[in-house]
């Protein structure tokens, strides 16, 4: 007969012992977090779907592909590109609480009180008790044996099919392209990787055309080039395409093949709107896009284009029309803050308004004075493109009299100035992704040269960047959309991780605040013995899985 323990919720019991000092042990868990990822991904049969179309080289799966590509999430979740942190990430994650309890389970060990992983595997191969379900090895070869151009072709294309049947693209249809440099040390093993020279911005640069001051700031890096198309809906995000490629490859025909290939998997009108920089003006794709998929293009023009001389040239002649000045309201400071944390930014405010004002004034060439835009439609001198152009001229003008010009360039017949810079105005997003993915991702902490490895990688974050952006939307759909601001405000703060305590088979939790707070109020030997339980608990999460089999 099974051995079974329950325990039980008793939050007033538990906390008063807990003050006493007396509690057998604690937890890190998150609310709504990872548990919830997993739980939404199975439900909604997401996660199968993936995995279903998923490449693999194996001929025979031992371990299903459903279980890689969930095990690969999960690391991604918890920014671990090591699949050697897999043991300690399904200690400390949500997976196995989602599993079935006979393939794992996590539980608190009634006598030892600390918790214990039991796994079974997928096979029957095991001699000894397991501490994962399979092998961080498996996982690093199911993803490395299979090639970078089937990594890409899936994503671009059965994981988009089924991006589209959940509901992933709105009725909007506004994607950004662009492309970036993903930097890597300077290992020639790094396969397909290249050097360049770059400037203290990172634009490449040709180090020989540069002066000497120039070349102080230059800086040489062994690099890939990723390009990728996503998709704004609403506030959130959803990748719909990327590639991987050297450093010095063009990014224009991929970016337009990922357009072309989405279009062919999801089909015509989910792409709308296409925004790109100028580094992408090519007038046959461009016009391609609107002919042949109905997608309209917004892209500044360069200022070495006849098309740009043309559009100026008609614009001095036409009425120009002003451009709303945006108003830069400062923000209240919410009453939900503590009143020192309130004084506190009430004195920063004060302070910084008393330094403007003693600061000496601007020159009159950095004093903006208005903006302005004309916008000229049913140009067709470009010989480059076979579809009627618009073009929007705008000017910055300031107080000395000298003034700032650009254009940008639109497929639709009808957008006005403003709508059109509205619309280019949200180009930015797609860099503000770059950056978290680069920074907070660990995107480019490639911790394999294989290029097949690195193109896995670079897929599973995006991958699991875009889930997460649906758990976010759907998790928001479900619980908060008829909440008021302040209460929406109070529902998200419970998305915080909680610190759960154990005392005789009960337990209680508790947010990270209230613990703390609990927790600094102890005195005494009750003080002492949650500071080594505490010191216990770090350990353990930061400590490797031991072993389940014995040493040779």
């Amino acid at each position: 007969m099974l051995d079974l323990h329950f325990i039980e919720h008793h939050p007033q019991r538990v906390l008063e012992a807990f003050r006493r000092g007396e509690f057998d042990a604690l937890e890190v868990i998150g609310q709504a977090d990872e548990r919830d990822f997993f739980e939404r991904c199975f439900q909604q049969r997401i996660l199968l779907q993936l995995a279903e179309s998923m490449p693999t080289a194996r001929k025979k799966e031992e371990v299903p592909r459903w279980f890689i590509l969930a095990a690969n999430l999960s690391l991604k979740l918890h920014q671990e590109n090591s699949f050697l942190a897999f043991e300690r990430v399904v200690r400390c994650g949500g997976l196995l609480s989602a599993l079935p309890p006979d393939l794992a389970s996590k539980h608190l060990d009634a006598k030892t009180r600390r918790w214990m992983l039991e796994c079974k595997g997928f096979n029957e191969k095991n001699s000894y008790d397991r501490a994962t379900p399979c092998d961080q090895d498996t996982l690093r070869k199911a993803l490395k044996d299979v090639s970078a151009k089937r990594w890409m072709e899936w994503f671009n294309g059965a994981v988009q099919e089924i991006f589209q049947s959940h509901g992933f693209f709105d009725p909007e249809g506004i994607f950004i392209g662009d492309g970036s440099y993903l930097f890597v040390p300077d290992n020639p093993a790094y396969e397909g990787s290249v050097v360049m020279w770059f400037d203290e911005h990172n634009h490449p640069v040709e180090y020989d055309k540069l002066d000497p001051e120039q070349r102080k700031n230059a800086h040489r890096e062994r690099c890939y080039k990723w390009v990728s198309l996503l998709h704004l809906r609403g506030q959130g995000h959803v990748y719909a395409g990327a590639v991987l490629l050297p450093g010095n490859a063009h990014e224009v025909g991929p970016l337009f093949q990922l357009v072309e290939g989405f279009v062919a998997k999801v089909g015509k009108g989910v792409i709308k709107w296409l925004i790109v920089d100028r580094g992408f003006i090519d007038g046959e794709r461009i016009s391609r896009c609107k002919e042949q998929w109905q997608i309209d293009v917004v892209i500044p023009l360069k200022k070495n284009m006849d098309l740009w001389t043309d559009a100026w040239a008609l614009a001095a002649r036409e009425t120009w029309e002003p451009l709303p000045e945006a108003q830069l309201v400062p923000r209240p400071i919410p009453s939900s803050r503590p009143e020192m944390i309130r004084r506190r930014e009430a004195k920063r405010q004060k302070t910084l308004q008393k330094n403007k004002q003693a600061a000496p004034p601007p020159s009159p060439a950095e004093i903006h004075t208005f903006s302005e835009c004309c916008r000229i439609g049913g140009f067709t001198s470009w010989s480059a493109a076979s579809v009627p152009i618009s073009v929007s001229c705008y000017k910055e003008h300031y107080a000395d009299g000298h003034f700032q010009d650009w254009a940008i360039l639109t497929t639709h017949p009808s957008l006005s100035g403003p709508k059109t810079l509205e619309y280019y105005g949200q180009r930015t997003a797609i860099e503000e992704r770059h950056r978290q993915l680069k920074c907070f991702y660990d995107l480019t902490r490639f911790r394999s040269r294989s290029f097949s490895a690195i193109a896995a990688q670079v897929v599973m974050v995006l991958l699991t960047y875009t889930l997460r952006q649906w758990q976010i939307w759907k998790w928001l759909e479900e619980n908060l959309a008829h909440l008021t601001p302040e209460g929406l405000l109070q529902a998200l703060k419970l998305l915080q991780p909680w610190i759960v305590i154990y005392w005789q088979m009960s337990y209680v939790q508790l947010p990270v605040v209230s613990f703390t707070r609990e927790a600094m109020q102890l005195e005494g030997e009750a003080r002492d013995k949650a500071i080594r339980k505490l010191e216990a608990l770090e350990r353990d999460l930061f400590a490797p899985v031991p072993n389940p089999r014995p040493s040779m």
